[in-house]
C-alpha cells in the first residue's frame, strides 16, 4: 500500500530545498491542480492540468512570492486524501507583507501512490491586498496602450483610475477581462461597444462594463478623452505590460501576437485569440 503521508511529508521537505522536479515527479501525468479557483491574478493561484502546468505554478511562485515563514502544521490521514494545515507568511516581491495566516492543502492521490488532484484553501484576498501594493509604482506614469495615452491617476488600490487621450479612430480589439471597468467622457465622442450594443460616449456620458463581458470601443474624433474606472489593482499592471512589450499605435500584423501574448499572461480573453 502506498505511504500517501509520507509523500507529502517528502513533498515539503523537498519544497524546502527548492527541489520542484521531485515534486513534480510524485503527480500523475493529468493531475488537477487548484482546480476552481478563482480568478484574482495571482501568477501561482491558477487553475491548470498536468505537470507542465504545475512546474509554470512553481516557476510563478519563486518569481512572485517570498516566504519569511512556511509549517506545515500537521499531516490529516484520509487514506487517498491528506489534508495538511499550513501556516505562512511572506511578501510580494516589490509588493506588500503577507501576515502570517493559515492556509489548507489538500492532496488526493491514485492507487498507485501519484498525486492526482492539488488545492489550496486560503483567504485570498490577504494575497490580492499584497500584490495590490506592487501596483502603485504605477501611479502617476504616462502609459502608452495600443494608439491610445494613459496617465495613471490611481493604481494599486481597491479601484484604478486612468485619463484616456485617444487619437481618431483608435481602440483595442474585443476582449473581456476579469474587473469591471467604467468609462465617463470628458472631451469628444467615442463608441463604447459592450457585448454587440453600441453607445455613444460624450462629455458628462458613462458607461460601465461588468467584467468578464466582451467591449470594445473607437474614438470618433481627434480630441477624445475620457476617464477609465477599474476595479482592483489588476488594469494597471495590464496596460504597464502592454506600455513595456507592444509598440504604440494601432495593433498590426507584427504587433498583434505581441499584444495578444500580454493580453493572455494578465488574464485577458478575446474572441481573436481562437
Amino acid at each position: 500500500m502506498a505511504d500517501n503521508v509520507g509523500t507529502v511529508t517528502a513533498v515539503y521537505e523537498a519544497f524546502g530545498r527548492g527541489d520542484a522536479a521531485w515534486i513534480i515527479d510524485q503527480l500523475d501525468d493529468n493531475v488537477m491542480w487548484d482546480g476552481g479557483v478563482r480568478d484574482s491574478g495571482l501568477a501561482y493561484l491558477r487553475a491548470g492540468q498536468g505537470k507542465e502546468h504545475v512546474a509554470e505554478f512553481f516557476g510563478h511562485l519563486a518569481s512572485t512570492l517570498e516566504f519569511t515563514h512556511f509549517e506545515p502544521l500537521a499531516m490529516c490521514d484520509g487514506g487517498d486524501v491528506v489534508s495538511v494545515p499550513v501556516r505562512h507568511a511572506g511578501r510580494i516581491i516589490g509588493g506588500g507583507e503577507i501576515a502570517m495566516t493559515d492556509e489548507v492543502h489538500v492532496w488526493r492521490f491514485n492507487n498507485e501512490g501519484k498525486v492526482v488532484e492539488f488545492n489550496h484553501f486560503l483567504d485570498i484576498a490577504i494575497h490580492e491586498r499584497a500584490a495590490a501594493a506592487r501596483s502603485k509604482q504605477y501611479e502617476g506614469r504616462t502609459l502608452r496602450v495600443v494608439g491610445e495615452t494613459l496617465e495613471v491617476l490611481q493604481a494599486g488600490e481597491s479601484f484604478e483610475v486612468f485619463e484616456l487621450t485617444g487619437t481618431l479612430d483608435a481602440g483595442p480589439p474585443p476582449h473581456a477581462h476579469a474587473w469591471i471597468e467604467s468609462y465617463y467622457g470628458l472631451v469628444g465622442e467615442t463608441a463604447v461597444d459592450v457585448d454587440g450594443v453600441v453607445t455613444l460616449l460624450g462629455h458628462g456620458d458613462f458607461v460601465s462594463i461588468p467584467a468578464g463581458v466582451v467591449h470594445s470601443y473607437r474614438t470618433l474624433t481627434s480630441d477624445a478623452r475620457f476617464l477609465v474606472m477599474t476595479g482592483g489593482h489588476r488594469a494597471s499592471a495590464f496596460f504597464a505590460d502592454v506600455d513595456a512589450n507592444v509598440p504604440p499605435g494601432e495593433p498590426n500584423p507584427e504587433t498583434l501576437p505581441l499584444l495578444v501574448d500580454v493580453a493572455k499572461r494578465n488574464g485577458l480573453t478575446s474572441p481573436l485569440f481562437s
